[in-house]
C-alpha cells in the first residue's frame, strides 16, 4: 500500500492570535481553488518561540507561516533566507517552508496595503502627504511598499524619536522626504494616517489633532476588530473617512497564497 502523504499544514503565529481572521480567509481561499491543505491559529509564548520554530522546521506537512505580532522582527532573524522587502523591512509577514525545511521570510504587509488603498478605495498614494504612527515592526513592514509609491512626503511618529529616527535613516531612497518626530510632536497636515501602532490593543488613544488631517484625509489602522478599532472610531466620530485593516490582511493573504500553493485569487 502506498503510504499516505499528511495533507499541507500552515500556521499563523503570534500571541495573541485567536482573533485572527486570517484561518477563515484561507480556508475560503482553499474551498474556491480546490487546494487540499490546513490553516490554523498557533498562539505561542515569547519565551517558546524558537523551540516551537525548531518543531515545525522537522514536521515536513508544514509549508508556511503567516506571522502577526509580537514575532515580525523575531522572524526575521530567525529565517534562512528573505526577499527584498523584508530585508528592507527587517520584518517578517509570511513565510514560505521549501523542500530543504529552510524558511524564506517575505513581508507582504505594506504590499497589502497598498493594493487595499489603491484597488478597493481607489485612493491614489502618489504625491500624498503620509503620516505612519509607530516605528516598530508593522511600521517597519509598510514603509518600503508606501516609498514606492512616490508619495509627497512621509513622516514617522514614534513615542520614543530616536526610533523613528533610525527607521528614517535606513531608508536608501533619495526622492520621498522621510521626516520623523516624537508622538507628541506631530505638526503638519496629512493626506494619509496609518495607524502602526498597538494603542488599538491597548484601547489607547492616539495624540492627534483634527488639524493634522486635511479635507478629505483617509486614517488607516493597520490593527483590526469587529466594529472598529479605538482608532478608527475616533476618526469617524470626527467625520474622517476611516478604516481599518481588514482589507490589508485580505489582499496580503492573496498573495501569501499564490506565493504558497502557485495559484492565483482573483
Amino acid at each position: 500500500m502506498p503510504i499516505e502523504q499528511p495533507i499541507d499544514q500552515y500556521y499563523v503565529i503570534g500571541n495573541p492570535v485567536k482573533h485572527s481572521l486570517s484561518p477563515q480567509i484561507h480556508k475560503d481561499f482553499a474551498a474556491k481553488t480546490g487546494q487540499i491543505m490546513h490553516y490554523e491559529a498557533l498562539e505561542i509564548c515569547p519565551d517558546n518561540l524558537e523551540q516551537t520554530l525548531n518543531v515545525l522546521r522537522l514536521d515536513q506537512a508544514v509549508k508556511g507561516l503567516s506571522v502577526t505580532l509580537p514575532f515580525k522582527e523575531e522572524l526575521y532573524r530567525y529565517c534562512d533566507k528573505l526577499d527584498d522587502l523584508a530585508q528592507e523591512a527587517q520584518a517578517v509577514s509570511n513565510v514560505i517552508i521549501n523542500s530543504k525545511r529552510e524558511f524564506i521570510g517575505l513581508n507582504l504587509d505594506g504590499l497589502g496595503l497598498v493594493n487595499d488603498i489603491k484597488n478597493n478605495l481607489n485612493i491614489s498614494l502618489k504625491n500624498k502627504r503620509v503620516l505612519i504612527l509607530g516605528a516598530g515592526g508593522a511600521a517597519k513592514g509598510i514603509l518600503g511598499a508606501i516609498v514606492r509609491e512616490n508619495p509627497e512626503s512621509i513622516t514617522i511618529a514614534n513615542r520614543t524619536k530616536e526610533k523613528a529616527y533610525n527607521l528614517v535613516a535606513r531608508s536608501t531612497n533619495s526622492v520621498v522626504k522621510l521626516n520623523a518626530c516624537a508622538l507628541n510632536e506631530i505638526a503638519g497636515v496629512f493626506d494619509i494616517v496609518i495607524n502602526a501602532t498597538s494603542a488599538s490593543v491597548a484601547k489607547e488613544n492616539l495624540p492627534l489633532k483634527l488639524n493634522n488631517f486635511a479635507s478629505g484625509a483617509l486614517a488607516y489602522d493597520l490593527m483590526y476588530a469587529p466594529n472598529g478599532t479605538v482608532f478608527t472610531t475616533w476618526c469617524q466620530s470626527h467625520n474622517i473617512q476611516a478604516i481599518d485593516g481588514k482589507g490589508m490582511l485580505l489582499e496580503l493573504s492573496k498573495i501569501a497564497f499564490q506565493h504558497w500553493r502557485g495559484v492565483e485569487i482573483k
